[in-house]
């Protein structure tokens, strides 16, 4: 079932997995389908899970106390994720560029559905556009369900690469896992449970292969275009027109949203990984690569192969109870609390959880 012809009324996500090619499919979605982006939000599921802290959502003063600490949120959000810029400089590309509305988006609204939809909404116009498209992709997979409790018209596209070339970008990065085995894990995760939720909302959800958008891009935007109902815009689409293409471009992960789509960003596993290493990854994950059209070198592996690899994996995905960044990525979600605990102390709780001082 394609969106409505009014793009107001859209609630579209892009999914996946981190390093899957997320940031490079919104920024299609931004410049070449003229929907407005912003950068990662989170604001859904950290909040959507204890909205009961806010009060009754009918009250304007609890939708107000709820919107406001969500933009704390964000301002939180996007200071710690990218520390080498100023939140200032992000702000038009991001939902704070519109939290001056605030009181307007609040007596708009009469639930949380309501809040996201009138912040995305304003966003988008903030921009001259009418549709909107979010980037949720996170450390770990989220029940798509979260979402869908508050926008149950919304729409997915699920971005899908192969894990073993998700691993070796996601592995150099500082928020990625500890090791390979835990990144076929949560690869393995991420695929699974996104394609559950497609299997129940199939007029809701189409799948993109990351490697068929380089080497075959008119036809995956094309099949875009079907989903969302909209004209097929030409190809290829100017990167530089999408504003969080732009605003990411020069921060070391993001370096290839400079320049046109590179069809040979793919299959790098096949000389980055060793043998040593492909095994491990298709002990956790061979069922999905070859589900999803990837080849395998080493499935069906024997009874006695998988029980000799089985101490390495375990040890392999166990060390991510042993590193800063497996906890850090869990504190995120506790900040919705700590800011609704805070009080009159709000202020400096943001401040300091920006890294500033006064």
């Amino acid at each position: 079932m394609p969106l409505a012809n009014n793009p107001s009324q859209w609630s579209l996500f892009v999914v996946g997995c981190d390093r899957s090619g997320t940031t490079l499919l919104t920024s299609i979605l931004e410049s070449g389908f003229g929907l407005a982006a912003p950068l990662e939000t989170h604001v859904i599921p950290a909040f959507a899970r204890g909205l009961w802290m806010w009060g009754d959502l009918e009250r304007r003063a609890a939708r107000r106390r709820l919107l406001v600490a969500m933009i704390d949120f964000l301002e939180i959000l996007i200071a710690r994720t990218y520390p080498t810029k100023s939140v200032e400089a992000l702000e038009p590309v991001t939902l704070l560029a519109v939290r001056d509305r605030i009181d307007a988006m609040v007596d708009e609204s009469r639930d949380f559905g309501d809040l996201i939809l009138g912040w995305f909404g304003r966003f988008a116009n903030s921009h001259g556009q009418t549709g909107w498209v979010d980037n949720s992709s996170f450390y770990e997979s989220l029940p798509l369900e979260i979402w869908e409790a508050h926008l149950p018209q919304m729409r997915v596209i699920h971005i899908v690469r192969d894990g073993r070339d998700v691993a070796l970008s996601w592995l150099k990065s500082w928020w990625g896992p500890a090791t390979l085995g835990e990144a076929a894990w949560l690869w393995r995760r991420h695929v699974r449970d996104k394609r559950a939720w497609g299997l129940k909302h199939p007029g809701y959800y189409l799948e993109i292969s990351y490697e068929s958008l380089l080497t075959r891009p008119e036809e995956n935007v094309a099949r875009i275009a079907a989903f969302l109902n909209l004209p097929v815009p030409s190809w290829p689409v100017d990167l530089t027109l999408s504003a969080s293409a732009r605003a990411l471009s020069s921060g070391g992960t993001h370096d290839l949203l400079r320049g046109p789509v590179k069809s040979d960003n793919r299959e790098k596993w096949r000389t980055a990984l060793s043998d040593r290493d492909q095994r491990l990854f298709e002990w956790f994950a061979a069922d999905l690569l070859r589900a999803s059209g990837y080849p395998t070198r080493f499935d069906p592996m024997s009874v006695i192969e998988r029980l000799l690899l089985a101490p390495q994996a375990i040890l392999s995905l166990g060390k991510r109870f042993f590193t800063p960044v497996f906890y850090a990525k869990k504190a995120k979600w506790v900040i919705p609390w700590i800011l609704r605990l805070a009080g009159s102390t709000r202020g400096l709780v943001v401040r300091l959880a920006m890294g500033r001082k006064g």
